[in-house]
């Protein structure tokens, strides 16, 4: 058995050649639903579902119960299904309990642990290293991990050919840039362009028309205005923000992140660190395109006058925090602020 990359857990789906443990994780949210519900489809016949699936989405569930439904033999089915929703092995005995039966797995079953909410850290937690290679081992490990902008796009491009669509990779790149990097909401916003589609090519144009920009795009447009010092077009972001009923403290924490790409990239720029270099020091998977911009942002924008905007940000994240003065004041006192570091 094995660690399986999305390809190869794709194609196992497709074969129906399952083993009897799958161990699935990662942050691409999207892909570990759909794969378990192909997963389920392969297996259980609707007719005994109620027989042959078993589902426990409760983090308080008994190991025992678990693998005891693993044990049980299916009906009128070669195989079962048990799916177990965030598990967290809080206890050494959990873990024991399941390594043991990872050494003696059923071959009328297929358990699956899927995790969402907790972060499976293979790297700095016992724990889940060993729950990880035993999976490996006795069935297969799936981390599912954010795709990179590239892979996104060319995800897009497939996605829109299945349905007689096309959009070329630029434009499928601008995309991710307005209605961001999460797949399920890139899929939703694509089915809408494409019916909206005269011509059956998605175009930029398209785009601007139907999309729905996501929070961090609207917010980086706010910091582009800014930064180049245009205060009608940063308050008119942050009024349509503001009636879209987006939080002050959230609309703040996306405008320091998109100060602190802007720096990064322009204090790489003076160690002579290329943009596409960041991801190994910050993770930028899947958002590739904030660098691009930050680097476009901050061209006419000093050091010093970004440091200056960073602790501006932070006082009144500090003050959000920690008076009763009105939220939606602070933010407009913060981008007049900002605003006015661009003419010193």
């Amino acid at each position: 058995m094995a660690r399986l990359k999305e390809e190869e857990f794709k194609q196992q789906i497709k074969s129906g050649n399952f083993a009897g443990a799958y161990l699935i994780y990662g942050e691409e949210t999207y892909l570990k639903e759909l794969y378990v519900k192909k997963i389920k489809e392969k297996i259980i016949d609707p007719t005994f579902e109620d027989f042959n699936f078993h589902e426990y989405e409760n983090r308080n569930a008994s190991i025992l119960d678990i693998l005891q439904d693993a044990d049980m033999m299916p009906m009128m089915s070669q195989r079962s299904m048990v799916l177990v929703h965030d598990f967290p092995f809080d206890t050494e005995s959990d873990v024991k309990h399941l390594l043991e039966y990872l050494e003696d797995v059923s071959d009328t079953c297929v358990l699956v642990f899927k995790y969402d909410s907790i972060q499976v850290d293979t790297k700095n937690q016992k724990k889940w290293a060993k729950i990880e290679k035993a999976f490996a081992k006795a069935g297969h490990s799936v981390n599912l991990e954010k795709k990179s902008e590239s892979e996104l796009a060319r995800t897009i491009v497939a996605y829109a050919k299945k349905r007689d669509c096309i959009i070329d990779t630029a434009t499928a790149r601008y995309l991710i840039s307005v209605v961001g990097s999460d797949i399920k909401t890139i899929f939703n916003e694509l089915e809408k362009l494409c019916s909206f589609s005269k011509t059956g090519t998605v175009t930029g144009q398209d785009i601007d028309s139907v999309a729905v920009k996501s929070l961090q795009a609207r917010v980086y447009d706010l910091s582009k205005f800014i930064t180049r010092g245009d205060s009608d077009n940063a308050y008119a972001v942050l009024n349509t923000l503001f009636e879209m009923k987006e939080s002050p403290l959230l609309i703040l924490s996306v405008i320091s992140s998109c100060f602190v790409d802007m720096y990064r990239a322009k204090c790489a720029n003076a160690a002579n660190v290329k943009p596409n270099d960041l991801n190994r020091y910050f993770n930028y998977k899947g958002r590739e395109f904030v660098i691009t911009n930050a680097v476009r942002d901050c061209r006419n924008v000093s050091v010093d006058n970004l440091r200056r905007s960073l602790d501006v940000l932070a006082d009144t994240d500090e003050k959000m925090k920690s008076t009763a003065i009105s939220e939606k004041l602070l933010l407009e006192e913060t981008i007049a602020k900002l605003l006015a570091l661009r003419t010193m």
